[in-house]
C-alpha cells in the first residue's frame, strides 16, 4: 500500500513538474503575485501581462510586459528574483539612440540585418546600459543582448 501511495505521488509530482516546464517553454511563464500586485499598485490599468526570463548586469530577471486599458503603449519592466523592480526597458525609435558601437557590432556580427525593435536598459545599481535588439538575418531571428560597448552579451534564434 505505501509503494503504491509513493509511485502515485511520484508520477503526480512528475507530471506537475512536466506541465510547468512544458508551459514555460511555450512562453507562458507564471507572474508571481507579488510582481502582480507591485504593477497593479503603480499601474491600476496594466492589461494583457506576460513575462519572459532574461539576464542583465549578470542577473536573472523577470520581464513583464504590459499595456494600460486604453493605450496601445508597450511597457516592460524588469523584476529581481525576490520580486522586487530592478528597472525599466525602455523601447528605442530607432537603433540611432544607441552608441554607435552597437550598431558597428550588429553589422560585423549579422550583415544584413534589418532591426525589428530595439530596447534600452539602464543600470540602476551604477554606470552602463545593456540593449536588446530583435533583428532579422534572412529569414532568421535573433534577440541580441549588447553592452553599450558593443559586447555580446547574448544571442537566442527566435
Amino acid at each position: 500500500m505505501r509503494q503504491l501511495i509513493a509511485t502515485t505521488l511520484s508520477v503526480m509530482v512528475l507530471a506537475t513538474l512536466s506541465a510547468t516546464l512544458h508551459a514555460e517553454t511555450l512562453g507562458q511563464i507564471n507572474i508571481p503575485d507579488k510582481v502582480k500586485a507591485d504593477i497593479l499598485k503603480r499601474h491600476p490599468k496594466a492589461i494583457e501581462l506576460q513575462a519572459s526570463h532574461e539576464i542583465h548586469f549578470q542577473k536573472k530577471l523577470l520581464e513583464v510586459s504590459f499595456k494600460e486599458e486604453g493605450s496601445n503603449d508597450l511597457i516592460l519592466e524588469l523584476f529581481r528574483e525576490d520580486s522586487h523592480l530592478f528597472a525599466n526597458e525602455l523601447l528605442l525609435d530607432d537603433l540611432s539612440e544607441a552608441p554607435s558601437e552597437v550598431k558597428t557590432t550588429l553589422e560585423k556580427e549579422f550583415p544584413g540585418y534589418k532591426v525589428i525593435k530595439s530596447e534600452m536598459i539602464a543600470n540602476p545599481n551604477g554606470v552602463g546600459e545593456e540593449y536588446e535588439v530583435y533583428i532579422q538575418v534572412g529569414a532568421v531571428n535573433w534577440k541580441v543582448s549588447l553592452t553599450e560597448k558593443g559586447v555580446v552579451q547574448g544571442k537566442d534564434q527566435y
